[in-house]
């Protein structure tokens, strides 16, 4: 019986393990997406010279904003989906019946 106490410790700990870099890795993505929209390196800005377009996911609207204005000079060359909205303190809001966090519309649809 105390085998396999350990085996689902074991499993347990894995878990929270899996889901902690999960969260370290989304962290570090959306570190990397801030880094590239507001200082990119000299060879992203060549790629988008070349006429390449980058999409970013999951950002806020705050930084959606301060980005273009921030870059205007490069806009045409940035795309963005999955916009957070942000209350007015900057906090993400969620909703309070789903408990998903709250998206800018696509305006590809119809609804919100």
């Amino acid at each position: 019986m105390k085998a396999i106490g350990t085996v689902f410790l074991a499993m347990a700990l894995g878990s929270a393990s899996a889901l902690a870099l999960g969260a370290d890795a989304d962290q570090a993505l959306h570190d990397w997406q801030v880094r590239r929209l507001m200082q990119p390196l000299p060879q992203e800005i060549e790629k988008e010279k070349s006429g390449s377009v980058y999409i970013y996911d999951g950002l806020t609207d705050r930084e959606v904003d301060m980005a273009l204005s921030a870059q205007f000079n490069r806009i045409q060359h940035m795309m963005f989906v999955g916009t957070k909205k942000t209350d007015a303190s900057g906090q993400v809001q969620v909703d309070a019946t789903t408990g998903q966090v709250q998206q800018e519309s696509s305006g590809c649809s119809g609804s919100e």
